[in-house]
């Protein structure tokens, strides 16, 4: 599944020594606290963020496989951002098991389709 949601807003902004945790000019650790906050509101559990050298990973779950969202800045921009979702499945839940991996990325993405919309500030929202 490829999918990601792309937006601007002045509403995140980058936090101090974040560049430290992730890599020069890479941003997203208030979108990513505020996803989290977000998507708890809505009875998902999500075990934490995690900075990555792309931006941040909010952590929804490793069993039964590994299921989250990236999230961060696009290059060279601190008002426009991206969210995006990833099941990291082992090979034997991938041959055996396919179906039980799609129901949980669709359930994640709608609840990001929820919640986008009502970020402060949020324009050009585009779903790719």
């Amino acid at each position: 599944m490829k999918a990601q949601v792309t937006f601007e807003t002045d509403f995140f902004q980058p936090v101090a020594g974040e560049e430290e945790k992730t890599n020069p000019g890479r941003f997203g650790q208030a979108l990513a606290e505020w996803l989290q906050t977000q998507l708890r509101k809505r009875g998902v559990e999500v075990e934490g963020i995690i900075p990555e050298d792309f931006g941040w990973v909010v952590m929804v779950s490793r069993r039964p496989f590994m299921l989250w969202l990236g999230c961060g800045n696009t290059d060279g921009s601190t008002t426009e951002w991206s969210i995006f979702p990833v099941a990291e499945p082992s090979l034997l839940q991938r041959l055996f098991k396919p179906q039980t991996i799609r129901p949980a990325v669709d359930a994640l993405w709608e609840h990001v389709k929820a919640i986008v919309p009502s970020i402060p500030l949020v324009r050009g929202i585009t779903w790719e």
